[in-house]
């Protein structure tokens, strides 16, 4: 009964053996000869199909920087003076004095105005007058009532003229409005022989301007334009609108390019906001278009993407797809009993094991009583993972001088308007950090004199009421003559006793330690031989007041988009603040910048190092001008990448290592795919063949998946099962 039900049942598993295969070792392949022709044409269109551009976006980034930059620095001043007004009248609440005794001690403590008045806001009538005329002429000032208005832009004989508000109280006169005047100046913004950098009111006119002025009718659309752009512009919540442009060229190739910011910043409460004003940096490019490297490489690199990747679909179709079809149509023969031809196929390999196996297997079938083979030698063969890492090794070859192009950014030619651009801008940035330490000493110079006037109660409540209007300061005390503390608000001074005290100036109050103490100090009560404000140097004989800035803040007047790492250094060279991480009291990281360093002594200079490292565009700018902080001997340095830079070579780069990436991605995707649906159990039933052709009748041979390793295995299965039999009825003949 046995007997009559066993044929059925390898008859249907047999069956079962027949089905089509629709998986293993075709997909991968398949995919592989897709992906590499799709990387082929990506490379094609995306590193072969780059344009050269004759204003490079590096170029026309330079002017959008330099636009943003300005105007930073102009929105910081008009802030800083309106801050500077209220604070400076604010302290008069308490202490009300007379109107030309408020003028007076404005005008000591500041040297920022051209003008100032004090009026009476209902009648207009004049109070007290320092300076030159303000223009009040047209302005209803009998609607001022609690408030301080916003400032304005007004003209006047001398030119337009910037006024800002403060409410004041004076003695006889009480509740009065200071009227500060002055004419709207770009800030300290160093510029090459070639650029002009304005700014504009609301209507396009232009307020001031520094470089060569622009009459050309061409030159006066585009700033319109710009100005335009920037009115019309809705920027992200957080920046401010800005962008850049190119005019068109003229009968020489020349084209004048043009970068613009908005001055208004994203607070809703900014001073800048009603005045409308915008700034525009422009430039003449010569219009000759940037080469590239290797002008032919993206089609020469598909081209030969193309014919490897026919190369290695066809070499792993020979080497692996069709001998292992043979093995499964070898297997399928010797399972419908076909034993009279020997079984053929490749000798090397897993393929070459199996193919021994079986026609070990064949021989056994045909002479049950013939012995088993000797088991065979345990060696290690790399079978088929051999042609998966010729054919990986292949790809590489593709791929690697691709990714090796990234780093090859030493024959990049660095245009003259974006080195320019970068010594410009770290001026800009040097010249930021020199107003905001001298805003900052000048604070103090406005409120030693309330200090003295007041006591050690008012004192402290002065202190934290400026403390929490600057964000400068990490720390405000008064130290007696003897250096002791006599009033403080914010963190514990750094030094007190009698070494805290010195001349008036911005200092450096330590040589070492965690984190630079940079401060501001002086003297409550200013010497009158100094009454002309030129007491930085002179040695305070009373109580001073210290001012201590946060490093942070610092940090965020060297942090603008597109300038790369910056630095601030004393006289040493030592690093007291940057715009990322570094060693407080440190060298420079980069050490090539002390060579720009000693070019930049008493003005900005840049250059590409290509030597020492990665190639970087370094320059350096000192800390100049007029105030205590120029005798200082401090310097900004910046360094900023040439692969940063948006240039056509570095674009082209970028896409080829990209593609590079693309092509070992695809390769390692489908080789590793064909390793481990296909190499790895070839070996395994390789081994198991070999043990089944040794006389292993008992260990079952399971098909994993269903494809061709999988057939292969299910027909030594069926081969086990014959041979089993057939070694069970070969004792019976014989008894």
């Amino acid at each position: 009964m046995s007997t009559a039900s066993n044929p059925p049942r390898q008859h249907r598993y047999r069956r079962r053996a027949d089905m089509p295969l629709l998986g293993g070792i075709r997909p991968p392949i398949v995919l592989l000869l897709v992906l590499l022709l799709a990387v082929a044409a990506i490379t094609a269109l995306a590193v072969g199909g780059i344009r050269t551009d004759d204003t490079p976006q590096a170029v026309r980034e330079s002017h959008q920087y330099a636009a943003e930059d300005t105007a930073a620095s102009l929105r910081a001043g008009l802030h800083e003076s309106a801050t500077d007004l209220r604070r400076a009248a604010a302290h008069y609440d308490s202490a009300p004095a007379a109107p030309a005794a408020v003028l007076t001690a404005l005008g000591q403590a500041y040297h920022k105005w051209r003008g100032t008045v004090i009026v009476r806001p209902a009648t207009g009538r004049l109070l007290a007058a320092r300076g030159e005329t303000v223009p009040l002429a047209g302005l209803d000032l009998g609607k001022v009532t609690d408030t301080a208005p916003a400032p304005l832009l007004v003209p006047s004989a001398a030119g337009t003229r910037l006024l800002t508000f403060a409410l004041v109280t004076t003695e006889a006169d009480g509740r009065a409005l200071l009227v500060a005047s002055d004419n709207l100046r770009l800030p300290g913004t160093a510029t090459r022989r070639d650029q002009t950098v304005e700014v504009l009111d609301g209507t396009g006119a232009v307020l001031d301007s520094t470089g060569t002025a622009l009459t050309a009718d061409p030159d006066r659309r585009l700033v319109a334009t710009a100005r335009d752009r920037a009115a019309r512009a809705r920027p992200v919540p957080g920046t401010t609108a800005s962008g850049s442009l190119a005019g068109s060229p003229d009968d020489k190739g020349v084209r004048r390019v043009a970068g613009y910011a908005a001055v208004a910043g994203p607070d809703e409460n900014d001073p800048a906001g009603p005045l409308g004003l915008t700034v525009v940096s422009t430039s003449t490019v010569d219009g000759r278009t940037g080469g590239l490297r290797h002008p032919a490489l993206g089609l020469a690199a598909a081209g030969t993407l193309l014919l490897l990747a026919v190369l290695v679909a066809w070499f792993l179709r020979r080497v692996l797809q069709r001998p292992l079809l043979r093995l499964y149509l070898n297997a399928r023969r010797l399972t419908r009993g076909e034993l009279d031809h020997p079984v053929r196929g490749p000798r090397r390999g897993e393929a070459g094991r199996i193919t021994r196996a079986l026609e070990e297997l064949r021989l056994q079938l045909l002479d049950p009583a013939r012995p088993p083979a000797a088991p065979a030698a345990a060696r290690r063969r790399p079978g088929s993972a051999l042609p998966l890492a010729l054919c990986a090794v292949v790809v590489l070859g593709w791929s690697g001088p691709l990714l090796l192009l990234g780093g090859a950014d030493g024959e990049v030619r660095v245009p003259t308007q974006v080195v320019a651009g970068q010594r410009d801008r770290t001026d800009t940035a040097a010249d930021r950090v020199r107003q905001a330490l001298n805003e900052g000493y000048a604070d103090l110079r406005s409120l030693a004199p309330a200090l003295a006037a007041t006591s050690v109660g008012g004192a402290e409540t002065l202190l934290r009421a400026t403390l929490a209007e600057h964000d400068r300061y990490r720390s405000l005390y008064v130290l007696g003559a003897d250096g002791s503390v006599l009033a403080r608000a914010g963190a514990a001074p750094h030094r007190s006793g009698p070494e805290a005290l010195g001349p008036n100036g911005v200092l450096l109050l330590n040589t070492s330690g965690k984190e630079p103490r940079i401060a501001a100090r002086t003297a409550l009560t200013a010497d009158p031989a100094a009454a002309d404000g030129d007491d930085d140097a002179a040695a305070p004989k009373g109580p001073v007041l210290v001012g201590e800035f946060h490093t942070g803040f610092l940090g965020t007047l060297l942090t603008r988009p597109g300038l790369g790492r910056v630095w601030l250094v004393d006289d040493r060279h030592r690093v007291l603040a940057a715009n990322e991480g570094y060693s407080s009291f440190g060298e420079l990281p980069d050490g090539r910048a002390a060579a720009v360093l000693a070019g930049a002594k008493k003005e900005a200079a840049a250059d590409v190092v290509r030597t020492g490292g990665d190639p970087a565009l370094l320059a350096a700018a000192p800390l100049g001008g007029n105030g205590t902080v120029a005798r200082l001997g401090w310097s900004v340095v910046t360094a900023h990448p040439v692969a940063w830079l948006h240039l056509d070579q570095n674009r082209a780069d970028r896409r080829a290592v990209l593609a590079g990436m693309l092509g070992l991605a695809a390769a390692a995707l489908c080789l590793g795919w064909l390793l481990i649906a296909v190499g790895l159990p070839l070996r395994r039933l390789a081994a198991s063949a070999e043990a089944l052709a040794a006389g292993d009748r008992r260990t079952v041979l399971y098909p994993v998946h269903h494809d061709e390793v999988g057939a292969v295995a299910r027909s030594l299965e069926l081969i086990r099962q014959d041979l089993e039999r057939a070694a069970r009825r070969t004792p019976a003949a014989h008894g």
